[in-house]
């Protein structure tokens, strides 16, 4: 039976809470993706060899990717066609252009037709062989909404009709694909996007209402012996006959994801048999020190104090204190900083001080404009800063805002 390598969301490109590396000329944070990706190869390679690599969308980080980063996946790639192992590359809404009419981020490598290197960017049948037999692959890659309006025969359909339209569409090729496969060949289905039951990463939790969210009964077929799920960061199985899983990203983005195992999958793929496992890697640590010191006399030694007892070194860190008015004057936030650096932190994201005041005292300037006429953008602008949120959460909150309120326009 094929052994398989299953993993997702690699984001080459990734460049929060770094800095440059004057030693390789990189981003710190671009090589712990590149590192983890490492790591996944060296395991799969190595350590419990495997007959066949699956990436399950999201190479790059976005669209474009330069040419730093396409020439770091093409090393890596070429480490697993040198190795003699087939891959398979499922494009997924980072890989995928905004029109049909332009070419995927991964499209070079199957214009170059490299021997052992299939890329999945349409849904399709695939037959792989491997050096422990064959496998069969049903590919759903991202399915592209703005893609299908452009047809004459979707033009002016309402939303609601746009998705019954392309589940009909994905059920329809799934159920006939299943109906031609070979019974005596094991079956991977591939499928980047939402399945219905998954819980949401906090990086995916902005998404939510913009998600085309499948059905699991439309992937859970007879002849299926395996799901390869890939877009929703956070590990999990969401479907156990046959076996669906996330492998989740190979690294952590944001402190949404600061307690989640990041890691990938091997898979024994066999009829009515598969068995699976997960793989954790060693993820940069994302760590949040908080710090209530509202009925301490000495706030900046209790901030020493809740710091030093944390394991610090090399993780991302935020600091996350509250305190009263009158203790304000007496925090220091360069001795904070220099305390973090001293405990070699990589990177200190945020050292945040939530001053106490009554829920008036702490909406006022919005209460007051919104009887002006606010605007609700405004009003949640304004709120998401009196609770001092990072500025690329922020970010990325007013983006999911406006995204709901075109939706309601």
């Amino acid at each position: 039976m094929p052994k398989l390598l299953h993993l997702a969301d690699i984001h080459i490109g990734m460049e929060n809470y770094g800095h440059p590396n004057p030693q390789t000329g990189l981003h710190t944070r671009l090589e712990d993706y590149l590192h983890r990706f490492d790591d996944v190869l060296d395991y799969a390679l190595e350590r419990e060899p495997v007959d066949l690599v699956l990436i399950a969308g999201d190479i790059y980080k976005n669209r474009t990717p330069n040419p730093t980063h396409q020439r770091e996946f093409a090393r890596r790639l070429n480490r697993v066609v040198r190795a003699g192992l087939p891959i398979f590359i499922l494009t997924g809404n980072h890989d995928a252009p905004a029109t049909s009419t332009r070419a995927h981020s991964v499209e070079i490598f199957d214009t170059l037709e490299i021997e052992g290197v299939t890329i999945a960017s349409r849904m399709r049948f695939h037959l792989i062989n491997t050096r422990a037999g064959s496998i069969q692959i049903i590919a759903v890659p991202w399915l592209n909404r703005q893609a299908l309006l452009t047809k004459d025969e979707m033009i002016g359909l309402p939303m609601s009709a746009l998705e019954t339209e392309i589940l009909s569409r994905v059920g329809s090729f799934i159920e006939g694909t299943v109906e031609r496969l070979d019974p005596s060949i094991p079956t991977v289905l591939t499928f980047h996007g939402t399945i219905g039951g998954a819980t949401y990463g906090a990086e995916r939790s902005v998404m939510l209402g913009q998600d085309l969210v499948i059905p699991r009964s439309l992937l859970a077929l007879p002849g299926i012996d395996y799901v390869a799920l890939g877009h929703i960061h956070k590990h999990q199985a969401v479907g156990t006959q046959p076996p669906a899983v996330y492998p989740g990203s190979i690294e952590r983005i944001d402190f949404g994801e600061e307690h989640e195992p990041k890691g990938f999958v091997i898979a024994d793929v066999e009829k009515d048999n598969t068995s699976w496992h997960f793989v954790e890697l060693d993820a940069r640590p994302f760590v949040t020190v908080r710090v209530d010191v509202r009925q301490h006399g000495d706030p900046q030694e209790r901030i020493r104090r809740a710091i030093a007892t944390r394991n610090l070194e090399q993780a991302v860190v935020r600091v996350q204190i509250e305190c009263l008015p009158a203790q304000r004057p007496a925090i220091d936030e360069r001795a904070i900083h220099a305390q973090l650096e001293a405990a070699g932190v990589h990177v200190v994201a945020a050292v945040a001080i939530d001053v106490e005041r009554t829920t008036r005292g702490r909406f006022a300037e919005v209460a007051e404009q919104v009887r002006d006429g606010l605007t609700p953008r405004r009003a949640l602008e304004l709120y998401l800063q009196t609770k001092n949120v990072p500025a690329e959460r922020h970010e990325q909150l007013m983006r999911a805002a406006d995204g709901l309120m075109r939706r309601e326009a």
